[in-house]
């Protein structure tokens, strides 16, 4: 898979892990995400990764697959981050 379409599917697991963080009583810790939900939930989500993307296309474009590496390990860690906030949250619950 080349990066920018796994760097697309970590951002769609990336809003499918905090939909659920934020169905089970979390909250969204990235400032500049939490301010774009006061558009809504998804909205504010969804508007997020869309520049996410735009910018991730941008580097493929240039033919910077090395940033977007970087950016796969980092979001990696951010859906791991969040699937173990549901598993806390759960095991709350």
């Amino acid at each position: 898979m080349n990066p920018l379409n796994f760097f697309i599917l970590l951002q769609v697991l990336d809003v499918a892990t905090t939909m659920i963080v934020l169905a089970l009583g979390g909250s969204e810790n990235n400032p500049i995400v939490a301010h774009l939900m006061s558009l809504g939930p998804v909205g504010g989500l969804i508007v997020s990764k869309i520049f996410v993307i735009g910018v991730a296309a941008a580097g493929a474009l240039l033919q910077k697959a090395r940033g977007i590496r970087l950016a796969n390990v980092v979001f990696c860690g951010v859906v791991a981050w969040n699937v173990s906030i549901i598993a806390r949250l759960a095991l709350v619950a």
